[in-house]
C-alpha cells in the first residue's frame, strides 16, 4: 500500500453517531462535573446544571425504552434490539435490564424527571428543583467511580449491540462502511 491509499486511523467513523455523540458529550461534561465540585471555591447552581443535565439526559436517552407511540421515530438500545443478531438478543437484554437495575442509573433515571421539571420554568418549585439537582450532583461526584463504571458498561452495551446487528447484516465485525458525497462546489 503507497501513501495515497493509507487512510490515518483519526478519519474512522464511530460505530453509530448517535450512541458515540452521546458518550462523548457524557464523558465530557463529568469531567467538566468533576472539577467544578472538586474545586474548593464557590460554585453556582446554574454552572452544575449546564453539566449534570446533560450527563442525566444522555445516558437516559440511551437506555430508557421510548414510549409505544415514539418507538418508530426514537433510536435508544431497546429499539436496537430489534435488528439484532437473534441469539444474542437474550445476552443484550440482560446487560440492559442489569444496567436499568443498577442504583447510580436509578439515580440518573429519578434525576432525569427532576430536570424535566426544572427545564419548565413556569413549575413554581423551580429553585428547589435546581437545589435537588445540584445535590444529586454532588452525590454522584462522590461516587464518581460507580458513575464511571456505569458509563463503562453503557458503552460495551452498545458495542456489543452494534457487533450483533453486524452480525445479523452478515457484515465483518472488524470494518465499517461509510458514504461520503464530494461534490463541487457552487458559485
Amino acid at each position: 500500500m503507497n501513501n495515497k491509499e493509507f487512510v490515518p486511523a483519526s478519519l474512522r467513523a464511530p460505530v453509530h453517531v448517535d450512541f458515540d455523540s452521546c458518550i462523548e458529550h457524557v464523558d465530557y461534561n463529568l469531567e467538566k462535573l468533576s472539577e467544578l465540585l472538586t474545586n474548593e471555591g464557590r460554585v453556582s447552581y446554574f454552572e452544575v446544571l449546564n453539566y449534570i443535565v446533560p450527563i442525566i439526559t444522555n445516558i437516559c436517552k440511551i437506555i430508557e425504552p421510548p414510549a409505544k407511540k415514539q418507538r418508530a421515530n426514537t433510536f435508544c438500545i431497546e429499539t436496537r434490539f430489534d435488528s439484532c443478531y437473534e441469539k444474542d438478543i437474550e445476552k443484550l437484554r440482560y446487560e440492559w435490564d442489569r444496567i436499568r437495575g443498577n442504583d447510580i442509573y436509578g439515580k440518573l433515571k429519578d434525576s432525569r424527571n427532576k430536570a424535566a421539571v426544572h427545564i419548565n420554568n413556569l413549575h413554581q418549585g423551580y429553585k428547589e428543583t435546581q437545589k435537588l439537582l445540584v445535590e444529586e450532583a454532588i452525590y454522584l461526584i462522590k461516587r464518581e467511580e460507580c458513575l464511571r463504571d456505569l458509563i463503562s458498561e453503557v458503552k460495551s452495551l452498545i458495542h456489543n449491540t452494534e457487533t450483533s446487528v453486524k452480525k445479523k447484516e452478515d457484515r465483518p465485525l472488524n470494518v465499517d462502511v461509510i458514504s461520503v458525497k464530494v461534490g463541487k462546489k457552487s458559485e
